[in-house]
């Protein structure tokens, strides 16, 4: 009994990652919400939709207003069609970390639409480590 409750949780973590990669390079994906809820009070974003080697990219900066730093910093694009529903999300990491003060640049291949919405999906705050 204990190995069958093991092999299902292992499935359902490994179905899990399966789902999120999707959403990393995979196909389309809708339902996705930023998992960092009030990210707007220390986080900017100012982005532009353009063409990069041939590909719809969707670029830009997250600026950090807060004196933390981040690292783990994802970006959620989605495309929008003209009634404004989400016709897909993609979820783009921004590499390294996001000082406090400072901004990072990311570029996130999607979709032709006639509009986006860019959001700051999640991160991580770095915490200082403490002295003995």
């Amino acid at each position: 009994m204990r190995r069958s409750i093991l092999v299902i949780a292992l499935l359902a973590a490994v179905s899990g990652c399966a789902n999120l990669q999707s959403g990393l390079g995979g196909p389309a994906q809708t339902g996705l919400q930023p998992l960092n809820v009030g990210w707007e009070r220390d986080l900017t974003v100012t982005w532009e939709s353009g063409q990069h080697r041939g590909s719809q990219v969707v670029s830009g900066y997250v600026n950090n207003t807060s004196p933390y730093d981040l690292a783990n910093t994802r970006v959620l694009v989605e495309a929008l069609d003209a009634g404004g529903q989400v016709i897909e999300q993609r979820v783009g990491y921004l590499p390294g970390e996001l000082r406090g003060g400072g901004r990072l640049f990311f570029e996130v291949p999607i979709a032709q639409a006639p509009t986006y919405r860019v959001r700051v999906f999640s991160y991580d705050r770095m915490e200082a480590g403490l002295m003995s």
